[in-house]
């Protein structure tokens, strides 16, 4: 994938340690157990929120000190032959390899207790392995770590101020080549709550289009992607889910419209699939596709739970997966600007149709395109901008009228 095609997440993840923005009393404390590992205990554990850095921090730091990396998640603890074959002979053979060993369990809260042989083979490592053990856990005082708990070397990570965000997006807006407004950086700082991965994700939501995006638009557009966050948390939980029917169960209990379900899974599977697994992926997501159409044509409502299968099915086949890296579908976000564009485009319509005394499908045809034309003359833009008193107005004549006016004739 060329980096033009990245989410901004992954294309502005952090590769220095100075990068990672926040919590440094944490990165201190990480990197001094790591420099002397063996001296404060085999294993540690990264905790807080998600979205403040834990898995980069790992990552960036083993980077840095010269350690190659092996990172598992939770799915990974499930396969007893990846943890006897992979991990197992790089825990206790380290001269097999020619460089540094750290072995990395991500969301290690998301094994549960029927997975007493993954957390066994854990309290095995901490206690013998001859390289460093980290592992990483948004709840350390989740029930099933209370066994690992006492064993390892507590590293708490916390929310990251909403200024060091604000920063952050702004480095970012600049890099795009983005106009950014000071008061839309702090309102999307203000509800990620700490979230670093969170304010990006919504900082490409409004900017991607590379258009000004005011205050209001902006708490329209993140109100609405304030539900659309929780599916994150669903395709998390259909990718690591352990059977067909638990997969079935996240999806299918989310809040979402099946048909956007299906375009949030369309989008996704890539992003967690093998090359090798995404054709029969993807055929089980063309499969709840027909599905769908069926239950719409003909109000089949009692086959929907056939429609959830399918898209969980598209998981299951998966036979290795990799962080689940998620990320807003382009149709979704498009149909949305859509919408947006529309009652920006209503709103400016009813300011004219009075004073043109016109009608909507008249002004739409005739007077857009006039206005247009004329706004290249700075006199008409600045007669214009003084007859529209309201500050919402012209605002959305900039947006709508000199908006296109500027992608049509730059």
């Amino acid at each position: 994938m060329s980096g033009s095609k990245l989410n901004w997440v992954e294309k502005y993840r952090p590769k220095t340690l100075d990068e990672i923005v926040g919590n440094d009393a944490a990165k201190k404390d990480f990197l001094d157990w790591l420099q002397k590992w063996d001296e404060r205990g085999k294993a540690a554990l990264l905790h807080g929120p998600s979205g403040v850095g834990k898995t980069v921090l790992v990552e960036v730091a083993a980077s840095t000190l010269g350690y190659r990396l092996i990172e598992t998640n939770a799915s990974d603890t499930r396969k007893e032959d990846y943890l006897e074959n992979v991990i197992k002979p790089a825990a206790f053979n380290r001269s097999l390899f020619s460089s540094r060993l750290m072995i990395f369990f991500d969301e290690v809260d998301g094994i549960s207790r029927e997975d007493s042989g993954a957390l066994n083979f854990i309290l095995e490592l901490i206690e013998s392995s001859r390289v460093p053990i980290v592992m990483a856990a948004n709840d350390p005082w989740s029930p099933n770590l209370f066994r690992i708990r006492d064993k390892v070397y507590m590293i708490p990570m916390h929310r990251i101020r909403a200024p060091s965000i604000v920063k952050r997006l702004r480095d970012i807006c600049r890099n795009e080549g983005v106009k950014c407004r000071q008061e839309v950086l702090m309102l999307i700082a203000e509800r990620s709550e700490g979230d670093m991965r969170a304010a990006i994700e919504d900082l490409e939501l409004l900017y991607s289009s590379h258009e000004d995006v005011d205050l209001e638009e902006a708490e329209k557009i993140l109100s609405y992607r304030n539900v659309e966050r929780n599916v994150f948390e669903t395709l998390r939980m259909a990718v690591f889910a352990s059977t067909l029917e638990n997969a079935s169960t996240s999806l299918s209990s989310s809040e979402e419209k099946p048909e956007d379900m299906l375009e949030w899974v369309f989008e996704n599977i890539p992003h967690v699939s093998p090359r090798q697994s995404l054709y029969s992926a993807l055929r089980y997501v063309a499969e709840a596709d027909v599905i769908l159409k069926q239950i719409s044509k003909n109000s089949l409502w009692r086959i929907l739970p056939c429609f959830y299968h399918k898209l969980a099915s598209a998981f299951l086949i998966i036979p290795q997966k990799g962080k689940a890296s998620f990320s807003f579908p382009n149709r979704i976000r498009e149909r949305f600007k859509r919408f947006q564009h529309e009652k920006n485009l209503r709103d400016l319509e009813s300011f004219f149709m009075k004073e043109l005394h016109t009608g909507r499908s008249a002004f739409r045809r005739d007077f857009i395109p006039l206005f247009r034309v004329l706004s290249k003359s700075d006199d008409f833009r600045r007669s214009l901008l003084n007859r529209l008193i309201d500050q919402h107005l012209k605002e959305l004549y900039g947006s709508v009228i000199l908006g296109e006016a500027r992608k049509r004739f730059s």
